[in-house]
C-alpha cells in the first residue's frame, strides 16, 4: 500500500513533468507560429526589407510616402527598366534628386536586377458582372481599393466626378498607362462609376 508521502510525492512529479510539457509545447508554438504566419504572407505577396546605408533614407523620403517596396520584388529589370519606373514616379509628383536617384537605381539593380528572378504575380480579380447591385458594388470597391491606389489615393477617385464617357475615357487612359485593368473590366466599372461618382 503506497503511503501519504508516496503518493504525494508521485503527484508531484506527474505535475511537474505535465507543467514541463506544455511549456516545452509552447515554447514550440511561439517558434513555428511566426515563421508559419511568415510563410502564409510570402506565399500571396512578397517580403523586402528596407535596406540599411545611404539609399535607405533615399527610399523613406522619395518612395515611401506614395508605395510600399513589396511590389519592387515583382520585377527584373536593367538600369535602364528602373530609370523608366523612377521617371514615371517623379511625372507623378516624386521628388527626387540626381544624387539620390542613382543611388537608388544602383540598389534596384543590384537587388532586383534582370539575373533576379521575380516575384510571380498571383491575382484574384473581383468578379465585376455577377451578382446584384450590392454584391456589384462591393466587387467594384475591392477593385479599386487593389488596382487603382498602387498610383494614387483613393481620394482622388473619391473626390472625381465624370459623366459616362469621360469615365471611359479615364478607365481606358489608366489602362493604357499600366493599370491592371482587363477589357472587360471596363464596362462595369464605367457603370459604377457613373452611377456612384457621375456628374448628375
Amino acid at each position: 500500500m503506497v503511503n501519504e508521502r508516496e503518493f504525494l510525492m508521485e503527484i508531484k512529479s506527474r505535475f511537474g513533468k505535465a507543467v514541463m510539457g506544455f511549456v516545452v509545447i509552447a515554447a514550440g508554438a511561439l517558434l513555428v507560429m511566426p515563421m508559419a504566419a511568415q510563410n502564409r504572407r510570402a506565399q500571396s505577396r512578397p517580403i523586402v526589407d528596407l535596406p540599411g546605408g545611404a539609399v535607405r533614407q533615399v527610399i523613406l523620403d522619395s518612395c515611401t510616402s506614395c508605395h510600399g517596396i513589396d511590389d519592387y520584388a515583382y520585377f527584373a529589370m536593367d538600369k535602364q527598366g528602373w530609370q523608366k519606373i523612377i521617371d514615371s514616379m517623379k511625372e507623378k509628383g516624386a521628388v527626387i534628386s540626381d544624387s539620390n536617384q542613382s543611388l537608388l537605381l544602383d540598389w534596384l539593380v543590384t537587388k532586383f536586377g534582370p539575373d533576379s528572378k521575380p516575384y510571380p504575380k498571383i491575382r484574384t480579380r473581383p468578379i465585376l458582372t455577377f451578382g446584384d447591385v450590392a454584391a456589384r458594388d462591393a466587387a467594384a470597391k475591392q477593385f479599386t481599393a487593389f488596382v487603382c491606389r498602387t498610383c494614387h489615393t483613393l481620394e482622388r477617385v473619391d473626390n472625381s466626378s465624370f459623366t459616362e464617357a469621360e469615365w471611359r475615357d479615364v478607365l481606358t487612359d489608366m489602362k493604357g498607362k499600366g493599370a491592371d485593368i482587363a477589357d472587360e473590366d471596363i464596362p462595369p466599372l464605367v457603370e459604377y462609376f457613373t452611377r456612384t461618382h457621375g456628374k448628375n
